[in-house]
């Protein structure tokens, strides 16, 4: 019933973006193999050691899905990027780790669109062997994590482009992952912050992020 309800709201929130654009004369947002979420998913294709992550990092991922926002689609595969822009290293005084994380994603039409981490879910196989999602995946974010081999983000495949169903995630929600939250937007330029308590904390390749967009000013 639930992931019924989920349905209704994706189709009720594609019919009004597609009512906004022929009411103001917009362009009409590109055609895909998905209806419009609220909140675009995505999954790490690396593990992020987040004790070891430096300012101006990549944190890669790739949408789950496809996603429309007004104008922007995203097909699902393609590459969604973020980007680490402020650490707080875990001491004994703060006793917690955190990083700063902004995200953004190219449309199909080549504009960019900034997106903002609202929710963490831990990772799933989605009908693969780990091994499997292992060994299409670089291993690891940083320095030398892509030294041994040439990795096009953009041509792996993606975990969950299939028909795996989301849920409508709430703002500041981490599921199947301990010792972490998330601040929504309470990092330096709108960064969402991801804390632990814990002096390390891996989250593998293939954990779901949920992202909503940056609205765009007129």
């Amino acid at each position: 019933m639930l992931v019924l309800e989920n349905r209704r709201l994706s189709f009720l929130l594609s019919f009004l973006i597609l009512v906004f654009a022929a009411a103001t004369g917009a362009q009409t947002p590109p055609k895909l193999d998905k209806p419009a979420l609220p909140e675009m998913w995505v999954k790490l294709t690396a593990r992020v050691d987040l004790e070891k992550l430096k300012v101006g990092d990549a944190v890669p991922a790739v949408a789950a899905q496809s996603w429309v926002y007004q104008t922007c689609g995203v097909a699902a595969g393609y590459a969604v990027v973020g980007r680490v822009v402020s650490l707080s290293p875990w001491s004994d005084s703060s006793r917690t780790t955190e990083a700063a994380i902004a995200f953004a994603a190219t449309c199909q039409d080549k504009s960019s669109i900034r997106l903002v981490l609202i929710a963490l879910y831990n990772a799933t196989d989605n009908g693969k062997s780990q091994m499997d999602l292992a060994n299409s995946m670089p291993q690891g974010i940083g320095a030398g994590a892509y030294g041994r081999q040439s990795t096009n983000i953009e041509a792996l495949p993606s975990p969950g482009a299939g028909d795996e169903i989301f849920p409508l995630a709430k703002f500041g929600e981490v599921k199947g992952i301990r010792h972490v939250s998330v601040n929504v937007a309470k990092g330096p330029q709108g960064a969402t912050i991801v804390s632990t308590s814990d002096k390390k904390l891996r989250l593998d390749a293939g954990t779901r992020l949920a992202l909503v967009p940056v609205p765009r000013s007129s």
